[in-house]
């Protein structure tokens, strides 16, 4: 049992409960299925960690992956592999899930991790980290080889194929903090998911622009925008949220005056509620 639990350490809890619970022998193979794969990384980290000491740094990023492998785990995404900074999920495998929940539970994670970062990021600039770190997130769905891969000796359970390299590449695209899903993915949570017009892409790896929709929040139960305004600035302190969906134009704007804030401040699909 001991063997088993550190075990459980290095793989997946999906996977972990696949393999303790399969008889016969484990073997290459693989299968055709529809996933939906998130890929993340922390921006500028590189810059980042050249300052830090590598026992800080060690610490500094275990910290972090031990909170997002929570929310993974939360929404029940296998986590494939951890690559320094950057982490790579897939969702609908080994346990089986429809397209449409595999997708929005991978969106909902990815909108629950961007939460926790404002958090992380007050946290970092107490413990005297000078520029807090953003991260960024892709988001594609597709269909996947998923399976083990390897030799007779050491085998790896992951995924290959187009969506993963979709995934990776709307990452890369992101800016700070931003969650950018692929118009297949969209296609399953258009309507849970409060998204921005569609963007056209230029990727790398893809001969043919890229349809890819940023993620602003979720919608409550009623199918409403539930986003919060967010007005940040974490080295002073000030962290103000505005939810538009219970607060009335009139309000927002008396708010705003009683701070002393130009209405230009908010971005600008939040300004023209206001106008």
């Amino acid at each position: 049992n001991r063997i088993l639990e550190r075990l459980g350490r290095y793989v997946s809890f999906q996977l972990f409960k696949k393999i303790t619970h399969e008889k016969g022998k484990v073997e290459i193979r693989t299968q055709r299925k529809k996933l939906t794969v998130f890929f993340s990384d922390l921006k500028d980290f590189s810059y980042t960690s050249s300052h830090m000491e590598g026992e800080a740094l060690s610490e500094f990023l275990n910290s972090y992956l031990e909170i997002m492998t929570q929310i993974v785990i939360k929404w029940g995404g296998t986590l494939d592999k951890y690559m320094g900074d950057a982490i790579m999920v897939f969702f609908g495998d080994p346990e089986f899930t429809s397209d449409e929940d595999h997708a929005l539970g991978c969106v909902k994670m990815a909108v629950e991790m961007r939460e926790k970062m404002k958090g992380l990021r007050s946290k970092w600039y107490g413990l005297g980290y000078q520029d807090p770190l953003h991260f960024r997130m892709g988001i594609a769905t597709g269909y996947c080889t998923v399976g083990n891969f390897g030799s007779s000796e050491r085998m790896d359970y992951t995924i290959i194929g187009t969506p993963v390299n979709l995934a990776s590449r709307l990452e890369t695209a992101a800016d700070a903090d931003e969650v950018f899903i692929s118009h297949e993915t969209w296609s399953y949570v258009k309507d849970k998911v409060v998204c921005e017009p569609p963007v056209k892409l230029h990727l790398k790896g893809f001969h043919h622009q890229i349809l890819a929709h940023k993620v602003l929040n979720l919608r409550d139960e009623s199918g409403k925008d539930s986003r919060l305004f967010l007005l940040e600035d974490e080295e002073k302190g000030v962290n103000i949220k505005i939810d538009f969906s219970k607060v009335s134009k009139e309000d927002v704007l008396s708010i705003i005056s009683e701070i002393d804030l130009p209405p230009e401040v908010l971005p600008e699909t939040k300004s023209s509620q206001l106008t």
